[in-house]
């Protein structure tokens, strides 16, 4: 069903949104639920951002494994944590069957080989992990993503099937260099070898996931090129026609072709026997992407983010300067300036959204975790300002909205800061993570087309975000 575009910041919700899914589109798989992302082999990441969506794939429609997101961290060098959300769909009309799930998936996994030199590394991983299939918000992030592309919303319900099943993964990876950077022009300045991937995925309820892949590699920083040929294997997935469907479909061979740029990695995958394509955003802070050298404090940043099951854009400034902090703390203090925008999805009802615009002043205090882990940082914020909230229907309400309701509202967020990428001498890309929440002043229940529903109601979402940093 068509919705109504959205015309708040409907440009700024377009372009960022567009570059966050330009190379994530695709329409029939992504990666195994639960594993690390796949990223390059020239780079260890401390933290990964990745995002899958199909919203850039050509000639497609929400279909299979429509949405991903991983959010990996390492920790004590050796330990790595992996939080997988994907979101399955399944339109099939020739057999009148039309579905949805979500999983979730928390894994925990321990590098026990490491070797990393000038012509080769090889890693092997292996760990536990907890799968949920069920409802985790998949719904309200899709429609809520939609609204923000100016796309139609959907209303698809969910299959009945609710399990949760411990697991256990692993991961090879080995990187062989085979031609040496000879630094004679654009071509001989690069380094080229090849990379092998292999990993599986097995549930106790009888889930087997695996992949292989052997990619073709040229490296010269901060690029990594690499062309290659993929297979995915899905068994075991027979408890509905969602879970089944999209197994099959992922089980398939591919040419897959990416590139890391700094802290930036594209990648997009071309199934060999159809048209179907899929691919990734990430995000990564290593030590290969931050650089070594000191930049001194943060004079300014700007931030993009994203929340999420309350789906809104967030646009952020910070000014350094000591409020209540003496100069020479170890805190840094901000004076934050934000707007956030966007029609999130009311709930679990796929018929309501709520058109929400916000603006608050705030401040900020951050600081390295230790004085020897600079490149990580923890932030709280808190502020107040004005929201503004308006009821929207949509499919059998379509039209239909409600009085605007306008209250003060206070803000809270904390989460952590990674260093990603030196821009320049001056300027430095971070990457944020964290939870934000807000208290209007009083909630108010309105009316739509005979429909009453309260809006102005506290919450709090994930946020995930991208700052540039002025030094």
């Amino acid at each position: 069903m068509s919705v109504a575009p959205h015309p708040k910041f409907s440009g700024i919700c377009v372009i960022t949104v567009f570059v966050l899914s330009t190379f994530a589109g695709g329409c029939f798989a992504g990666e195994i639920s639960g594993l690390p992302a796949h990223l390059p082999p020239t780079v260890r990441p401390d933290y990964t951002f990745f995002l899958g969506n199909d919203f850039a794939a050509s000639g497609t429609s929400d279909d299979y494994r429509t949405e991903q997101m991983i959010v990996s961290a390492r920790v004590r060098d050796s330990w790595l944590a992996v939080l997988d959300h994907s979101i399955l769909t399944r339109e099939d009309m020739a057999n009148d069957q039309l579905g949805r799930i979500d999983t979730m998936t928390l894994s925990l996994g321990y590098e026990f080989l490491h070797v990393a030199d000038d012509l080769k590394r090889s890693s092997m991983l292996a760990g536990f992990a907890v799968r949920a299939v069920g409802n985790y918000e998949g719904e309200r992030i899709q429609n809520g993503f939609h609204r923000l592309i100016e796309s139609d919303t959907d209303a698809i319900p969910y299959t009945d099937t609710r399990q949760t099943d411990p697991a256990a993964w692993f991961l090879a990876e080995h990187y062989q260099q085979l031609r040496k950077a000879t630094g004679d022009g654009f071509f001989g300045g690069w380094n080229v070898g090849y990379w092998a991937r292999a990993g599986a995925f097995v549930t106790a309820d009888g889930q087997l996931d695996a992949v292989a892949g052997l990619y073709a590699v040229a490296a010269r920083n901060p690029w990594d090129l690499w062309l290659g040929v993929r297979r995915d294997w899905r068994n075991g997935y027979d408890a509905d026609f969602v879970l089944r469907d999209a197994a099959a479909e992922e089980s398939k061979m591919a040419v897959s072709f990416g590139v890391r740029f700094g802290a930036m990695v594209l990648e997009t995958v071309q199934r060999i026997d159809s048209s179907a394509s899929y691919g990734q955003l990430s995000f990564i802070s290593s030590p290969e992407t931050r650089g070594t050298a000191a930049m001194g404090r943060t004079r300014a940043d700007a931030q993009f983010a994203l929340q999420m099951p309350h789906v809104t854009f967030q646009l952020a400034t910070r000014w350094y300067r000591p409020v209540f902090t003496s100069p020479d703390s170890v805190w840094d203090e901000a004076i934050v300036a934000e707007i956030r925008g966007g029609q999130p999805q009311l709930g679990r009802n796929p018929a309501l959204f709520v058109d929400t615009t916000q603006a608050s002043l705030g401040l900020e205090w951050s600081r390295p975790i230790t004085d020897q882990i600079e490149w990580l940082r923890v932030f709280t914020n808190v502020g107040a300002g004005w929201r503004s909230e308006q009821l929207l229907g949509r499919n059998e309400l379509l039209g239909e909205k409600s009085s605007s309701v306008d209250r003060g509202v206070l803000l809270a967020e904390t989460g952590l800061e990674f260093d990603a990428a030196r821009l320049s001498s001056r300027l430095r890309l971070r990457l944020r993570f964290g939870v934000t929440g807000w208290l209007p002043m009083s909630s108010e229940t309105v009316d739509l087309g005979g429909t009453t529903a309260t809006i102005q109601k506290p919450g709090a979402s994930i946020v995930v975000g991208l700052v540039v940093a002025y030094h």
